[in-house]
């Protein structure tokens, strides 16, 4: 790694004309060793730009397929389970359309599934899924429960987690907490530094 770390150095210096380098006097040691570290680059670009690849198709797949992309809601819980069972990170947002603090984390949490394509976001009505309210022990909304690979890794009571506000929160803070437990990935794009404070106040809970 520290390899790795030091080239994207060299590359950013020699982007920027800083990274010249003279080898009129390299030996022949320093010779062999740079052409051993630029196999060892030729390998590390291969191998990322497989993983890049790998990456897009499965993109490609989550967007086309299981709709990738925004939060999607779900009108059966039979049918949530099931898209549990084949997502490696989700995100379910239970809750109620009437309720602001409900509508203001949906709005959240889509501004996230925009920007983060392996992950899936999803949605439920609370009146929709009395087995999963009983077995979750869901008394206040909204309740969001984070999944790897069909394992409960976060729970999100409100907006506790979130900050000091009672009514709102920074984007920034919902994906720092998922981020946390690899829900979202550092290699998706994301740009939720913005602060989404909204100004809807309500007593939902």
């Amino acid at each position: 790694m520290d390899r790795i770390r030091s080239y994207e150095r060299r590359i950013v210096l020699e982007t920027a004309g800083d990274g010249d380098t003279d080898s009129s006097g390299a030996g022949l040691d320093e010779l062999m060793d740079d052409l051993d570290d630029d196999e060892f680059m030729t390998r590390y670009r291969e191998k990322r730009m497989q993983q890049i690849s790998d990456h897009l198709r499965l993109v490609d797949k989550n967007v086309k397929q299981d709709g990738y992309g925004s939060v999607v809601s779900i009108e059966d819980e039979s049918v949530l389970m099931k898209r549990l069972t084949r997502a490696d990170n989700a995100v379910v947002h239970f809750g109620l359309d009437k309720f602001s603090k409900c509508q203001y984390m949906d709005r959240q949490l889509n501004e996230l599934a925009q920007k983060h394509l392996t992950t899936s976001f999803l949605r439920i009505d609370v009146e929709k899924c009395p087995f999963l309210v009983s077995k979750l022990g869901i008394k206040v909304l909204p309740f969001v429960v984070c999944y790897k690979q069909g394992k409960e890794v976060l729970r999100i009571v409100g907006f506790s987690k979130l900050g000091n506000n009672p009514d709102h929160f920074p984007l920034s803070a919902l994906a720092a907490l998922l981020r946390s437990k690899h829900i979202i990935s550092d290699l998706d794009f994301d740009g939720s530094d913005s602060d989404a404070g909204d100004s809807n106040t309500s007593d939902d809970n």
